[in-house]
């Protein structure tokens, strides 16, 4: 490695650290200290509760603070350079400013990637975690992994009608057992072919397994009687217990790729995705804002005559932050109406900034 760009690393690391620091000081004090003294004071949650909660909800603040700190030291180090007079020896020497702004680079990829790292693996489970104490102490139980007046309704693509409607009183989740089931079966024209009406029924391995009912055949001008069965074997094929118990919960209890499942399952059943669509796309686009800072800071950071301090730069960074955050919004809400493309609104603000960005690094190389 070029000794100028562990020069700049060096440069980048200590401000990265303090902006860490400091967004997350922020974010705990305007509000989840208010939470947690709120648990405390209305539900009388333990002090060994309130800290496990504590610790449980840092892993979805930290990836927050993640971009900040990066444009907050980009901008600190860079400013600090170029008041310096750094950054002029350095292009006197030859060292262009598209080179002298790739450790910054490299920071915010790394950290983009470390940060869908997290949110894939640590803070979807974090986040359940906390979600089910939380329960389980407002409501004096744990938190349930049942499903009441369950519909499933699965269109098919080519005949835009139902596969099947699937109608159960109770469905437990841990156990795959659904109580007072309902089902009714299509045939290929969208015309109901089977009813099936059962006390309960149970996932076994492969397929459905239904318990003291009875089974109808419908046909067209013809009464068929009821059949009446212990057990009877589904040969319709509908979803797997933990595919249903996913529609129980939250988004931002998932990863990325149950997330996916969640959406295929909502499609399947004729819901609209758009939200959920935007919601995935972002569970890369924003992370993705620790590279798209770095390279807007750098070029604001060279650009001479900009107070390298640190009160300025945290000034100037919130500014970045909030424009940013009202392009996210615009775009969620945009993507979400389907007046734009999922993707195109997950990702609105930071197409939006990539452009700024160039446009300023160009200016300052010239």
């Amino acid at each position: 490695m070029k000794l100028f760009y562990k020069y700049i690393f060096k440069e980048l690391i200590t401000p990265f650290f303090f902006g860490v620091t400091a967004f997350l000081t922020i974010f705990i004090g305007t509000d989840l200290l208010f939470e947690l003294t709120d648990f405390y004071s209305k539900w009388g949650v333990d002090t060994i509760r309130l800290v496990q909660l504590f610790f449980l909800r840092l892993p979805a603040i930290i990836v927050l603070t993640f971009p900040m700190a990066v444009l907050l030291a980009t901008i600190m180090a860079y400013g600090r350079m170029s008041n310096d007079s750094e950054i002029t020896a350095f292009r006197a020497g030859g060292i262009s400013v598209y080179r002298l702004v790739i450790p910054a680079i490299i920071l915010g990829l790394v950290m983009s990637i470390f940060t869908i790292g997290l949110n894939e693996f640590i803070v979807p489970q974090t986040n359940y975690m906390y979600n089910k104490i939380e329960w389980e102490f407002k409501h004096g139980r744990q938190l349930p992994n049942t499903q009441y007046n369950l519909y499933l309704t699965p269109i098919n693509s080519e005949s835009n009608r139902p596969d099947y409607i699937l109608y159960t009183h109770k469905f437990d989740g841990e156990t795959g057992l659904m109580t007072d089931v309902y089902l009714q079966d299509y045939d290929q024209q969208g015309k109901p072919n089977i009813l099936i009406q059962a006390a309960s029924a149970k996932w076994l391995e492969n397929g459905w397994q239904f318990y003291n009912g009875e089974i109808y055949h419908l046909k067209v001008g013809e009464t068929v009687p009821a059949l009446r069965f212990e057990e009877y074997k589904a040969a319709q094929i509908f979803e797997k217990p933990a595919e249903i118990a996913r529609l129980n919960k939250t988004i931002d209890d998932m990863n990325f790729a149950e997330l996916q499942e969640y959406i295929t399952l909502l499609e399947k059943q004729g819901r609209d995705t758009l939200e959920e669509r935007v919601k995935l796309h972002q569970r890369i686009s924003i992370p993705f804002a620790s590279f798209i800072f770095a390279l807007l800071a750098a070029p604001l950071g060279i650009k001479p005559g900009r107070s390298s301090g640190s009160a300025v730069s945290m000034g100037l960074s919130i500014i970045v932050i909030f424009i940013y955050y009202i392009l996210m919004t615009i775009g969620d809400a945009m993507g979400g109406q389907g007046t734009v493309p999922a993707w195109l609104g997950a990702w609105l603000q930071n197409i939006v900034f990539i452009v700024i960005g160039s446009i300023l690094l160009y200016r300052v190389a010239k």
